[in-house]
């Protein structure tokens, strides 16, 4: 992909971390790389400490690198497993591929059972549990006609759906069915509004409100 899925920065660290309810430092690892590797995702260089630096395909990745962590993958192992995935797969995107969930899956499986890929999976996780969780996440990606995702459903923001489509809104995440920004909501929320004001001046629901105050600012509205 050479498009502006991969060439536009949407969000900084810090707020890309909140929207898919990772915590900052893990967001930070996976994007800086850790001591003896490559960064997991693909972000932007950064020039300043709050640039957005973080394009759509970083969103989609560690979205999708979340759902492996909850199945028991272990991201500081997946390094060579992801290497291997690119040489079954033929290119570097391989978090976003549409084989993960079912191809995929065996192909780390497989490779967790060798002594290079020792410790990438738990013990207690099997194959289906993995291809559950990732299937399951991978219902909330949109995909091009290309095969790679073009819109991305958040599933912490439910039960408002809120999405990051990175032709619309410059890309930021919105309600969707509009385009009005979360950010948007938890500025006004910032500000003092009221949450039934906001929710009529926006052309928003209440929970809608919400969802942008937990995510953004981190408390109940």
């Amino acid at each position: 992909m050479d498009d502006v899925r991969t060439r536009t920065g949407l969000l900084n660290q810090r707020d890309a971390a909140r929207f898919l309810e990772i915590s900052h430092q893990t967001f930070n690892r996976w994007a800086r790389g850790y001591e003896q590797g490559r960064p997991l995702l693909h972000v932007l260089p950064a020039h300043g400490r709050r640039q957005a630096t973080v394009p759509f395909v970083a969103m989609a990745e560690a979205y999708v690198l979340d759902a492996l962590k909850r199945a028991g993958v272990k991201p500081h192992k997946i390094r060579p497993a992801l290497q291997r995935l690119r040489q079954e797969f033929g290119h570097e995107y391989v978090l976003l591929a549409p084989e993960l969930a079912t191809d995929g899956i065996d192909v780390l499986w497989d490779f967790s059972r060798t002594r290079a890929g020792a410790g990438l999976i738990e013990a207690r996780t099997g194959q289906h549990v993995i291809r559950e969780i990732v299937t399951d996440y991978l219902d909330y990606v949109v995909r091009a006609e290309d095969g790679f995702p073009a819109l991305l459903r958040l599933r912490s923001c439910l039960p408002s759906r809120v999405v990051i489509d990175p032709h619309r809104a410059f890309g930021q995440p919105i309600f969707e069915g509009g385009r009005t920004r979360v950010a948007e909501v938890a500025a006004m929320m910032k500000a003092g509004e009221a949450p039934e004001a906001i929710a009529d001046e926006l052309g928003v629901t209440l929970d809608d409100v919400r969802t942008a105050t937990r995510i953004l600012l981190g408390h109940a509205a």
